[in-house]
């Protein structure tokens, strides 16, 4: 099941906007035991529709016409949840999402 939290939803309803769920790679080196690794997380953009060129690349969900563009390499853990998180001031929202996995 998709649901998209209703901030969320009103910044995207009606302009044609859908979200974008890929990989965020990020690489995390500490010289005290020589340990290199790669920690990865689910991050959430905004574009428009015709923005995303290789669709054939996601999953696509849909929730009261907006479409969520899911990664492939992601696995879908358990229902899907979008939601905006706190504003700051004189900054874009940014989103975030639960039920998806790295």
């Amino acid at each position: 099941m998709v649901k998209i939290d209703d901030k969320a939803l009103n910044y995207v309803h009606g302009k044609n906007l859908c979200f974008v769920v890929s990989i965020k790679k990020t690489s995390i080196n500490c010289d005290c035991g020589n340990c290199n690794t790669d920690v990865k997380t689910p991050k959430v953009k905004v574009l428009f529709e015709t923005e995303v060129w290789d669709k054939e690349l996601y999953d696509i969900y849909k929730y009261q016409d907006v479409k969520i563009f899911v990664s492939k390499d992601l696995k879908v853990a358990g229902d899907i949840n979008v939601y905006q998180k706190p504003k700051i001031p004189f900054f874009q929202p940014k989103f975030g999402i639960k039920g998806i996995q790295a």
